[in-house]
């Protein structure tokens, strides 16, 4: 009995020996500032407001290279208008790598908020929407909606 409890009281001593080793070789504990830790939820923040320049900027490629949309393809030129946006979006995310599908969501909820509402910032900043698009695209959005409204594939639903 001697034997095995001297045996067993090797191995212990080997087993914490060991364990100590190990502790001392570990890294210490990372510590995190407040910017790491606000890092993580602003970029989903960033990735919202990524979509919106997405659909803001197809929205400028559109008219200056087709113009005035005609009065069939409004529907297709929205649909046109959420896919490119949309394309954009995962293509800039694609620079995020790993996080690219947790921020995919957000990109998507920020160029369908924008497509769906765009019209409201033309009826509040006409002047700089005629600056940036031109008189006639501004006339056209605004005998197509109306404010305070979302603007859903061709139907004005008024919010108030």
């Amino acid at each position: 009995m001697g034997a095995e409890q001297s045996s067993f009281q090797d191995r212990i001593e080997r087993i914490e020996k060991k364990a100590k080793e190990t502790a001392s070789k570990a890294p210490p504990p990372r510590v995190e500032s407040i910017w790491q830790r606000l890092g993580y939820p602003a970029s989903f923040v960033g990735a919202f407001f990524l979509g919106i320049f997405a659909a803001f900027l197809i929205r400028y490629i559109q008219y200056h290279l087709v113009g005035v949309p005609g009065s069939g393809q409004l529907g297709v030129q929205e649909i046109i208008g959420i896919g490119l946006a949309s394309c954009a979006g995962f293509f800039v995310s694609f620079f995020l790598k790993d996080r690219q599908k947790e921020f995919a969501s957000c990109v998507t909820a920020g160029v369908l908020l924008t497509t769906f509402t765009y019209h409201n910032l033309v009826w509040e900043y006409p002047d700089v929407f005629e600056r940036i698009y031109g008189k006639d695209w501004v006339e056209f959005v605004e005998k197509l909606t109306e404010p305070s409204s979302l603007y859903v594939f061709g139907n004005v639903i008024k919010l108030s």
